[in-house]
């Protein structure tokens, strides 16, 4: 049932589904190709952000459209709440296919490549969970008119996340920190879970209320 939610919201989006694809495998190639110094992990968070968003307006803005389509879906037996984690499972689906091109492309192409792969994955994972956590239950509360330009503010994410790999921590500080690599990447991959499960719940019982005509 879910798979077929999925797919569902893939074909509504045909067009930028294949989008999708093109921006996971083209824009770390484009950051490698003309702006080397922004590679790495700006390269993945922003073509797993673009990918999001893009496919998020372009579902949404379909749905919006056609109102009564979404109205007899949430009549059949695939209820509110597994529309809902369909809607949530495609953008896990979007990160595994970012990060596996990502991955990919980082073995042959040392410019984009990151010191490690695991931690700047699940940076991404974390920064994906609050940005779109946040996102998601907004659209679902004050419809997609609303809420669709602030989608684009997670663009400043990967400029916000640069800025912080810039930053030096005093050495005090730092090396009450030395323990921390090792157990970072299972933090926040910890914590971005929990991040979609609270926003999944608070969605579904968003959606569960809402009047879809």
């Amino acid at each position: 049932m879910l798979f077929t939610l999925v797919k569902k919201d893939i074909i509504i989006a045909k067009s930028y589904s294949l989008c999708v694809v093109a921006v996971a495998v083209g824009l770390p190639l484009l950051f490698a190709w003309r702006q080397p110094d922004m590679g790495g992990l700006y390269a993945l968070l922003s073509a797993v952000l673009i990918s999001s968003v893009a496919f998020n307006l372009a579902v949404s803005e379909k749905e919006n459209k056609y109102p009564r389509a979404t109205a007899l879906l949430a009549s059949t037996p695939y209820m509110r709440t597994k529309i809902v984690g369909a809607k949530y499972s495609l953008y896990i689906l979007i990160y595994l296919i970012c990060c596996a091109s990502f991955f990919i492309e980082s073995q042959f192409i040392p410019a984009i490549a990151v010191d490690s792969f695991p931690m700047g994955a699940a940076v991404v994972f974390l920064v994906q969970a609050v940005g779109m956590g946040i996102l998601l239950p907004i659209q679902y509360k004050f419809g997609y008119d609303k809420t669709k330009l602030l989608g684009f503010l997670l663009f400043l994410a990967p400029i916000i996340i640069t800025a912080a790999e810039q930053t030096t921590l005093p050495a005090d500080i730092a090396n009450r920190f030395d323990w921390f690599p090792a157990a970072a990447a299972p933090a926040a991959y910890i914590i971005g879970i929990a991040v979609w499960a609270l926003s999944l719940g608070i969605s579904k019982k968003i959606f569960e209320k809402k009047d879809l005509l």
